[in-house]
Order: C-alpha cells, then sequence, then structure tokens
C-alpha cells in the first residue's frame, strides 16, 4: 500500500483499541457464563444431594 493511503496513526491507535475491547469483552462474556454455569450445576447437584464436598471439607487423594 503506499503511503498515501496507510491509515494514519490515530486511526491505527482507535482500530488497536477496539480489537482489545473487543478481545476483553469476549473474555468477560465467557467468564461470566462459565459462572453462571457452574452455578446451575451446583444447584442441581445440591437439589439432588450429590454435592458432597463444601468449603470445609478437605481434599481427597483416593
Amino acid at each position: 500500500m503506499p503511503p498515501s493511503q496507510q491509515p494514519s496513526g490515530r486511526r491505527l491507535q482507535r482500530a488497536g483499541c477496539w480489537v482489545v475491547a473487543i478481545i476483553l469483552a469476549i473474555i468477560l462474556v465467557i467468564f461470566v457464563a462459565r459462572n453462571i454455569w457452574h452455578g446451575e450445576e451446583l444447584h442441581e447437584d445440591q437439589v439432588t444431594g450429590e454435592a458432597n464436598v463444601t468449603q470445609h471439607t478437605a481434599k481427597s487423594y483416593d
């Protein structure tokens, strides 16, 4: 691309900021969705009585 057609430094900076913002938004959505999913799984396990691990239970190495 000839130098006259290259985007300006300010435009490249804005594009870079958008890319970073989109990547952070994707990571945030995945993190929140995983926490919601885990909460639902934990609730289901507690309802069915399958959740036998609490925060006070020691680690099992069986």
